[in-house]
């Protein structure tokens, strides 16, 4: 019980928290749509609002750390409400989905507090020559499509992906919620993955209205996770564990 409330609780915490950091961004730094400006753009903005974006990025980090835990507390949790009957390797795939969405948006994250910086303190120096600054631009560039673009967006959000459509298969397996609930989630998951991760390839699927439905939806997934949280919560313990 104890780690079923303890997963439920981060769950719910999850939710709340990245509703803040996004809040915290967007109003100090313009984020996400800064992300699409040069680095003569992004650094000196970064630079204006250091404070609060460090803070925001750092929150972001850790909330995508707190993924591998919610994971392996869903995993143990959904193996515990089995009967013994059916198959194992589900569960688990599904558990290394949400851990590997974990770490490779932690690395994407944690460019913006340890290396994002000292790029912009370089590009703002009054010493620093045209080449250099130049040189800087083309260092945030490269940063931010290897660890942000590939890395902790591509990666991290396929990966999210994936668990996000395990987790509902599996919460309506092991009666956490109900299949309309599940269902909900696998909807909101296939919005924001063809903005995501198709649109760069279709970008109508990426601009205009087709991105906001995907980004609204993907803020409604964070509140279904919470709904999850919730339910979670109010669950009675499993009755037979796994063995």
């Amino acid at each position: 019980m104890t780690d079923r409330r303890s997963t439920a609780a981060l769950l719910i915490a999850f939710t709340a928290l990245n509703f803040v950091a996004v809040m915290v961004l967007g109003a100090a730094f313009g984020w996400p749509a800064v992300l699409d400006e040069p680095a003569a753009v992004v650094l000196p903005a970064f630079a204006a609002a250091k404070g609060p974006v460090v803070a925001g990025f750092l929150l972001q980090t850790i909330l995508s750390v707190a993924l591998v835990p919610i994971a392996i507390g869903l995993h143990q949790h959904f193996v515990s409400r089995a009967s013994g009957e059916g198959p194992r390797l589900w569960p688990l795939t599904v558990a290394v989905f949400g851990i590997l969405a974990g770490l490779t948006q932690t690395l994407g994250w944690i460019r913006w507090p340890l290396t994002v910086p000292g790029l912009a303190a370089t590009w703002l120096d009054p010493a620093t020559s045209p080449e250099v600054r130049t040189a800087t631009e083309v260092s945030y560039d490269l940063l931010n499509s290897y660890a942000g673009g590939a890395l902790g967006e591509y990666l991290g959000w396929s990966f999210q992906a994936l668990w996000a459509v395990g987790i509902a298969v599996l919460l309506v397996r092991a009666r956490v919620v109900s299949a309309v609930t599940a269902v909900a989630g696998l909807v909101l998951t296939a919005a924001w993955v063809l903005s995501f991760l198709v649109g760069p390839f279709y970008p109508a699927l990426a601009d205009g209205v087709a991105g906001t439905v995907g980004f609204t939806a993907y803020a409604a997934w964070f509140c279904w996770l919470g709904v999850v949280g919730v339910a979670l919560l109010r669950q009675a313990p499993a009755l037979v564990d796994a063995r």
